[in-house]
């Protein structure tokens, strides 16, 4: 009889932050960066314990998800983070907005990321 109602979002208003597990550093010797991942649930506590596991993993990023990572710690939203990479990068970061969502995807999948609502 009643049927919930989808509550619809628009991703370019929404701004995408890096979850409190997750953070960037930066990589001196190129233009890349790394994600450090801490491993905290209680199976990967198991394993870092028992079968002597690193306590984190490192995820190598280009220098557009540096970027746009860079973008995600001031809080801007996911149409301003493309427009501030087409303006970093001109043409080279074109199609700038498909790959930018589909690196976020990507983040959301592995729950890396957490979505505030936008301005």
């Amino acid at each position: 009889m009643f049927r919930k109602q989808k509550m619809k979002r628009n991703l370019l208003t929404m701004v995408p932050l890096l979850e409190s597990r997750v953070t960037l550093e930066y990589d001196t010797s190129s233009d890349s960066g790394l994600l450090i991942i801490q491993r905290t649930n209680f199976v990967e506590r198991l394993t870092i314990r028992f079968l002597k596991q690193r306590a984190f993993r490192k995820i190598k990023l280009d220098k557009f998800g540096r970027f746009a990572v860079e973008q995600m710690d001031h809080h801007k939203t996911v149409h301003e983070i493309s427009e501030a990479m087409i303006e970093h990068f001109g043409e080279e970061a074109e199609p700038a907005l498909p790959r930018l969502v589909k690196f976020l995807e990507i983040l959301e999948v592995h729950e890396w990321i957490v979505w505030e609502d936008g301005k």
